[in-house]
């Protein structure tokens, strides 16, 4: 059943894992909440994201799926927000995350704008989950 939009839900999901249990299911999640016409939003941080480095999602793999690169074009093209936690310039170069080696279609994002979002969206029956 697709939702109308004043009683649209949303899903924020904060990654924090490249482990392929814990990105497959953020990806499976966000890919559903979609199809059911939620508004969706995957926050990747810490660990999470290595899945957002050009080439970092190919190297995630759960035998008998495909590879989470194809969840990860699968999602941004249906609409899910895919968003770096982007507490400094200074700490994503350390990282070694900057605006060339990003994949295409996912943002930068810090924590405050991530909460002003995610907190209005708990109040209208939403869900945030930590992945």
């Amino acid at each position: 059943e697709i939702m109308s939009a004043e009683q649209q839900q949303e899903v924020h999901l904060v990654l924090v894992s490249n482990e392929p249990g814990r990105a497959y299911s953020a990806f499976v999640l966000a890919l559903g909440a979609v199809a059911m016409g939620a508004k969706c939003k995957i926050y990747c941080t810490m660990g999470g994201l290595d899945i957002v480095k050009k080439g970092g999602a190919a190297k995630i793999q759960i035998v008998g799926a495909p590879p989470l690169e194809k969840y990860l074009k699968d999602a941004i093209e249906s609409g899910v927000k895919v968003t770096a936690c982007a507490p400094s310039k200074e700490m994503l170069q350390q990282m070694g995350i900057t605006q060339e080696n990003i994949v295409e279609g996912v943002g930068f994002e810090d924590v405050i704008g991530f909460l002003n979002e995610a907190l209005p969206a708990t109040k209208n029956g939403g869900m945030v989950l930590f992945i």
